[in-house]
């Protein structure tokens, strides 16, 4: 484990879930703690946007295990926030997704016991196999429940099969195509890797954290951002925005503070960089890092990114769902490789709801327009944003029949998330956890460097609850284990 943190004075790259969570976190242990965010607001991903008078989701659309006694439900707990304050439960119908694929839909539904129900019912001939994924599904599902997940959540991972991809496992337990294509719909949408390259207690963590319980906004991204920013002021944190990062200060091979955008300087004892790990090497002078760990960093895969429309529809015709809908297509060799996320939510309180679509985009599909910046692309990029939105929303009609009043408020591509989070490819999570580099994501962690530490993505798990576990390690490596794990015990 990293050295702990030698003085009180801690600085915060970004004010994403992982920045403020760890800034939360620092200030409950005692710490003095400034967060510095590049933007006009703080929130990152967390933020919503609004378009025609609705609030537009970016990285927020729904989340799973935050019930009382589960993992981010306790994460939630620990940091003060209500989890109802912000979030509704969703599946009142049973389900949570809708898996629309070429010849038939399978629910996936709200419990564990209910998810082995549908797949034996939906698959009696792969009963031997689905034993067995219901066997390690529950086995991995009892250690995320158990407290000390939080304290070491790698701790079960020990046993290295785990680390193997899950689509070797599956070849191996010779499941039939229907059911391989189920399975396939969470690691190429939810975790965003294909199922030959997912580690297996990868994607078993993820999919159970949406079968404890799964959750949706019930307002906006940025009142979520608004609670985890005031949360994190009236412990005394102090919030700069709208004033980057420059360069991280060293003196030897120790951090001493940080340069903002302004030229003024923040002197600290450890900085904890909330941010893409790759933006890391350009705030550090070349010398600073040995050469063999910028080239290991600077060679990790990323995941793919999105296209999306966000599209206002008559809400009496279409009425919010409480579930959402994956619609799926597979090659001629019934391999899926592409597909379409729908979310049909409230919309405001002029008879209009929100339908977001989303679809893979990569980010090589925009390179005409890597130099430029959001809103200075000019008249060929929009046109080619919204004509692929319209056909986005025209293939929504398969799904919801003719939509009533159907309007494209807003689009937005790799780049606009790329613009938005600071994240080098407009990737949607980040450095790409495959089995063929996921040890290299995990040693990233141990920089070479004292006081310097990295929050927000993990290598445990992905979107929010990998993102707060990213939180919780870095402020377990500066408080020191001991101090840590007697706070969160005691907090609970």
């Amino acid at each position: 484990m990293k050295n702990q943190a030698i003085g009180k004075n801690i600085v915060i790259i970004g004010s994403g879930i992982g920045g403020l969570s760890a800034g939360i976190i620092l200030l409950l242990l005692g710490y003095n703690v400034t967060v510095v965010e590049k933007n006009p607001l703080a929130g990152g991903l967390m933020r919503s946007y609004r378009r025609a008078d609705m609030d537009c989701p970016v990285g927020v659309h729904y989340v799973g295990a935050l019930g009382e006694n589960e993992p981010l439900g306790r994460i939630f707990h620990f940091l003060g926030i209500r989890v109802d304050d912000l979030f509704e439960r969703m599946g009142q119908d049973g389900v949570i997704d809708r898996y629309v694929l070429e010849n038939f839909v399978f629910d996936f539904p709200v419990g564990i016991d209910a998810f082995e129900a549908n797949l034996r019912a939906a698959f009696p001939r792969d009963k031997q196999a689905i034993d067995i994924i219901m066997q390690t599904l529950r086995e991995i599902a009892g250690w995320m429940l158990n407290p000390s997940f939080l304290i070491n959540p790698g701790g079960m991972f020990s046993n290295i099969d785990y680390f193997s991809s899950m689509g070797e496992y599956l070849k191996r337990l010779h499941i039939s195509s229907g059911l391989r294509n189920v399975l396939a719909v969470p690691a190429r949408t939810v975790i965003g890797i294909p199922l030959t390259e997912c580690p297996i207690f990868f994607y078993y963590m993820v999919i159970a954290g949406y079968l404890f319980s799964s959750w949706r906004l019930k307002e906006s991204g940025s009142k979520m951002a608004g609670v985890f920013a005031q949360r994190f002021s009236e412990l005394g944190g102090k919030l700069i925005l709208n004033n980057g990062a420059a360069k991280i200060l060293l003196k030897g091979a120790q951090v001493v503070g940080l340069q903002l955008k302004s030229s003024d300087f923040l002197t600290a004892d450890a900085v904890v960089a909330a941010i893409h790990p790759k933006v890391l090497l350009a705030l550090m002078d070349p010398a600073a890092i040995k050469e063999s760990y910028r080239r290991r960093l600077k060679g990790l895969q990323e995941t793919e990114s999105v296209v999306a429309a966000q599209v206002s529809v008559d809400a009496q015709a279409h009425c919010e769902l409480t579930h959402n809908i994956y619609a799926m297509q597979t090659d001629e060799e019934g391999v899926m490789n592409r597909g379409e996320f729908y979310q049909l939510c409230r919309g405001n309180n002029q008879g209009r709801n929100l339908l977001s679509i989303i679809t893979k985009s990569l980010y090589q599909e925009w390179s005409k327009w890597e130099g430029t910046n959001t809103g200075r692309r000019g008249p060929d990029y929009e046109e080619k944003k919204m004509s692929i939105a319209h056909d986005l929303l025209q293939n929504a009609a398969r799904i919801f029949g003719k939509l009533k009043g159907a309007e494209i408020v807003d689009a937005y591509t790799p780049l606009t998330l790329r613009d938005y989070v600071n994240c080098p490819e407009g990737s949607c999570y980040g450095l790409m956890r495959s089995t063929g580099q996921l040890l290299r994501i995990a040693s990233l962690t141990n920089i070479p460097l004292s006081g310097l530490y990295l929050a927000g993505q993990n290598a445990v798990a992905s979107g929010i609850l990998g993102s707060m576990l990213g939180s919780y390690d870095a402020a377990r490596k500066i408080a020191g284990a001991e101090r840590f794990e007697q706070a969160l015990q005691e907090n609970t």
